[in-house]
């Protein structure tokens, strides 16, 4: 079965000259994770890799990795064509989804794909806790984390007394940003003495990977 070609810097160099990379990143929803990391991809203004962010329908992480298994197929094939060059690194961004047989069928056939797993237990919103505190304790969803998160958010101001936590907000990645370099040095610290080497380590995230890959880019502008 065809695998997406992974490469170390996403670059690719023809003799002498560097010419642009493609990056395919696909989340769960239209949403969250959307919303994130395209706030992210605008304000690094990155000129040498071209970003495609696309949504998958349905919370079953399986379909996140077979969405982009598809599309990775159809550039492929469009570069066969003439088109545009197949992606260099495929991203596939979920949680377990308290579904842990399809997600660890999900995160086997993105490995089988050679695509990366971005992966956050029991949820992406783990990622932004780590912006204001670290913990080791796991939750067991969604519902049980985002109190602690919506606490979190009114001492820092981004909610007020009474707001709830609103996963459609488009302006979550500017009300985080501030806090940015504390959740990658607690995604890194949790990585270190809290091992997820499998990926199904609770609580956990990935998701500091992917930004970090995408900062370095942007040092190569």
């Amino acid at each position: 079965m065809p695998r997406g070609k992974s490469t170390n810097n996403l670059r690719r160099h023809s003799g002498n000259q560097e010419s642009r990379s493609y990056l395919l990143i696909v989340v769960e929803g239209q949403e969250t994770e959307y919303n994130y990391f395209n706030s992210l991809i605008r304000e690094l203004k990155l000129t040498t890799i071209k970003i495609k962010v696309v949504s998958a329908a349905g919370g079953d992480p399986l379909v996140i990795v077979n969405t982009a298994y598809k599309l990775f197929q159809a550039k492929l094939q469009e570069s066969k064509r003439g088109g545009e060059p197949q992606y260099d690194e495929v991203f596939c961004i979920f949680d377990d989804d308290n579904k842990p047989e399809k997600y660890k069928e999900a995160l086997n056939t993105a490995t089988e794909y050679n695509f990366k797993s971005i992966t956050s237990i029991p949820c992406f919103e783990f990622w932004f806790l780590l912006h204001y505190c670290y913990t080791t304790s796991p939750f067991t969803h969604y519902k049980e984390l985002s109190p602690k998160l919506e606490t979190e958010l009114r001492k820092a101001g981004i909610l007020k007394t009474g707001e709830s936590y609103d996963k459609s907000d488009v302006e979550l990645y500017a009300k985080l940003k501030p806090k940015l370099e504390e959740a990658l040095i607690n995604a890194l610290r949790l990585a270190k003495k809290h091992p997820n080497e499998d990926g199904c380590t609770n609580p956990s995230t990935k998701v500091h990977l992917l930004v970090k890959e995408l900062q370095k880019q942007k040092n190569f502008e």
